[in-house]
C-alpha cells in the first residue's frame, strides 16, 4: 500500500496548498506584533481594494464572496482602522471602501514578506526555473 505522502504521489492541489501555506506562515510569523487581529484573508481583501477605493459589490465579486460576507470583513477592518467606507452621495445604496494609511502599511508588509519568499524560492530553484514556475502559474490562472 502506498502513502499519499510519498514523493510523487501527492496531487497538485496539495502541493499548491503547501506552497501557499508556506507563504501564509511567513506573513503570520511577524504579523501580530505589527498588525494585531489581521488574518491572511484580511491581507488578501486589503490588497484587492483599488488605490482609489472600490464598491462592496465589485470587491465581493473579485473576492468570490457574498456582499454580506465581504461587508462583515470590511466592517471588522474598519473597526481596526485598516479601511474606511462611505455611501455614494449619488446612490446611497452603494458603499465605497478605501484603505486607510494603516491599511496601505499592511498591504506593503504582506507584499514585502511575499517578496522575501519569492527570493528564497528563486534561490532554491534557480532564477530560470523560478521564472518558469511564475510563467506556468500565470498561464494556468487565466
Amino acid at each position: 500500500m502506498t502513502s499519499v505522502n510519498e514523493v510523487g504521489t501527492e496531487h497538485i492541489a496539495n502541493l499548491l496548498a503547501r506552497a501557499i501555506g508556506a507563504i501564509r506562515a511567513q506573513i503570520l510569523a511577524t504579523s501580530e506584533e505589527r498588525f494585531p487581529g489581521l488574518r491572511i484573508s484580511h491581507y488578501r481583501l486589503l490588497e484587492l481594494i483599488p488605490d482609489g477605493g472600490g464598491r462592496i459589490t465589485d470587491l465581493a465579486q473579485v473576492a468570490a464572496m457574498t456582499k454580506q460576507g465581504l461587508g462583515q470583513h470590511i466592517d471588522y477592518l474598519q473597526k481596526l482602522g485598516f479601511t474606511e467606507s462611505d455611501r455614494l452621495s449619488t446612490d446611497r445604496r452603494v458603499r465605497l471602501v478605501r484603505r486607510t494609511a494603516r491599511g496601505d502599511e499592511a498591504v506593503a508588509f504582506s507584499r514585502e514578506v511575499i517578496g522575501r519568499v519569492e527570493t528564497t524560492w528563486a534561490q532554491q530553484l534557480g532564477p530560470e526555473r523560478f521564472e518558469l514556475l511564475r510563467e506556468m502559474l500565470a498561464e494556468l490562472s487565466v
